[in-house]
């Protein structure tokens, strides 16, 4: 049982009560397992705890007084003359308390082969109760909205880990592989309407939020609008019968979805247009080492994810940067492009709107780290060291994936925990080589 204490909730909300508790079945020590031929160790585990939260920022049950030179103001006759002046800086929470995370964890881990390979599997729910969040609120109100306890995130799934070691002679050697696979979901959040949306202006200057928390959904998940390919000629707008954003469609804009099906193409049509977080995520690695040479190699990769791109000018118009791709896959007359719109002047319809043009699929696989050594104790043991390896290594050597953006990983997300998944551009991770000497004495 833990009992934390934070300052940064009002008194009597600044204490949390978090119990856990676990359980473990070593099933080879019983005495019907003794001569099995098949496991050299097995444990059954099962496990149940909770655990606080309290970091946001301090104060927030008060109604805080802000001071800055930015914020001056005149008294009197005299405009030139500006004082100093205060403003209040948030709307005051008296309420706010710990997020709690309670989880349930039931596994395994079980030795074969005389220890050689082993295995360990995990299932898990774990759901965070009173998240710690930052609502957003329109600007006339004034302050900055405080954080409040806003609701209720579940995820669930599995974790299974494969590890293999052995010797043959001079031979050592080993690898490991693991997956895992999470489903999270939104269940509960404290207001009437059940979301909590982004800011507007993320992927260009005018544009609606691009992300949001909402029951029923994944959090962060990217919302806006479907479409259907590029018109590629005056006969289809013609032909088309299920409504236009557009007032006036020219051969080489998006064809938006009308979800609902009520024959118009209004705000009503947005939908989930993609999920930041992956479906299942791996890794893996080997290593082996002979007669005084080393080989390791560690990599990892993540399917089923979605990123929102925009690599693109904030003003949006056609005489600013872009990538290529704006050129090379552009629309320029029939049949030239199904997915990328006209180059046109301005944000016009076409991009202003958030749609799933701006999101691509984020798969990748990475090869981490590489390392090649050779100990040159091995072919000279009278040396006086008690080793002498050199080696080279790489990092973030290879990535393997379709994603046309710089880097699949995509870390950014709005300066807020809840997301991830938006690539604006961003210094990608860099490939690095490296060559060393470890010298042991």
């Amino acid at each position: 049982m833990r009992a934390d204490g934070s300052s940064n909730f009002a008194k009597g909300n600044r204490w949390g009560y978090f119990p856990s508790v676990s359980t473990g079945w070593l099933v080879t020590e019983e005495n019907f397992m003794q001569d099995n031929n098949v496991f050299d160790f097995l444990k059954i585990r099962a496990s149940w705890g909770q655990n606080g939260n309290a970091d946001v920022d301090p104060y927030q049950y008060l109604s805080i007084i802000n001071f800055d030179d930015e914020n001056n103001y005149t008294f009197g006759s005299d405009k030139n003359q500006q004082q100093l002046g205060g403003y209040s800086g948030i709307l005051p929470n008296e309420d706010l308390t710990w997020e709690t995370s309670e989880q349930l964890d039931l596994g395994f881990d079980a030795y074969f082969l005389n220890s050689r390979l082993q295995v360990a599997f995990d299932y898990y729910k774990k759901t965070t109760n009173d998240w710690l969040v930052q609502a957003p609120q329109p600007e006339i109100y004034g302050p900055a909205a405080p954080y409040v306890n806003g609701g209720d995130i579940r995820n669930k799934g599995y974790e299974l880990a494969l590890r293999w070691n052995d010797d043959i002679g001079d031979l050592s050697y080993g690898g490991y592989f693991n997956i895992s696979s999470n489903d999270n979901e939104v269940t509960k959040l404290a207001n009437a309407e059940g979301i909590i949306r982004g800011p507007s202006d993320i992927i260009s200057q005018g544009t609606d939020p691009v992300y949001r928390a909402e029951v029923g959904y994944p959090i962060g998940y990217f919302y806006g609008y479907k479409t259907e390919g590029i018109f590629q000629n005056q006969q289809q707008i013609d032909n088309w019968e299920n409504g236009f954003l557009q007032d006036d469609p020219q051969p080489g804009d998006v064809i938006f979805s009308d979800v609902n099906g009520d024959g118009q193409i209004t705000t009503e049509d947005k939908t989930s247009i993609g999920n930041p977080h992956p479906d299942m995520t791996i890794g893996f690695g080997f290593n082996f080492e002979y007669k005084g040479f080393d080989l390791s190699l560690s990599g990892k990769g993540a399917f089923g994810q979605q990123i929102m791109k925009s690599y693109r000018s904030f003003a949006d118009n056609e005489f600013q940067n872009y990538t290529t791709d704006i050129i090379s896959k552009r629309w320029h007359g029939e049949g030239t492009s199904n997915s990328f719109p006209r180059l046109t002047a301005g944000n016009t319809t076409n991009r202003i709107n958030i749609s799933d043009i701006y999101v691509e699929d984020g798969d990748y696989i990475k090869i981490q780290n590489v390392t090649l050594g050779y100990d040159f104790k091995k072919l000279i043991p009278k040396m006086p060291l008690a080793q002498a390896r050199f080696y080279i290594a790489a990092h973030n050597l290879w990535t393997i994936t379709d994603y046309s953006g710089m880097d699949p990983e995509v870390g950014y997300g709005d300066d807020q925990s809840w997301v991830s998944g938006i690539d604006l551009g961003f210094y990608p991770a860099p490939r690095t080589f490296l060559i060393g000497v470890n010298l042991k004495f």
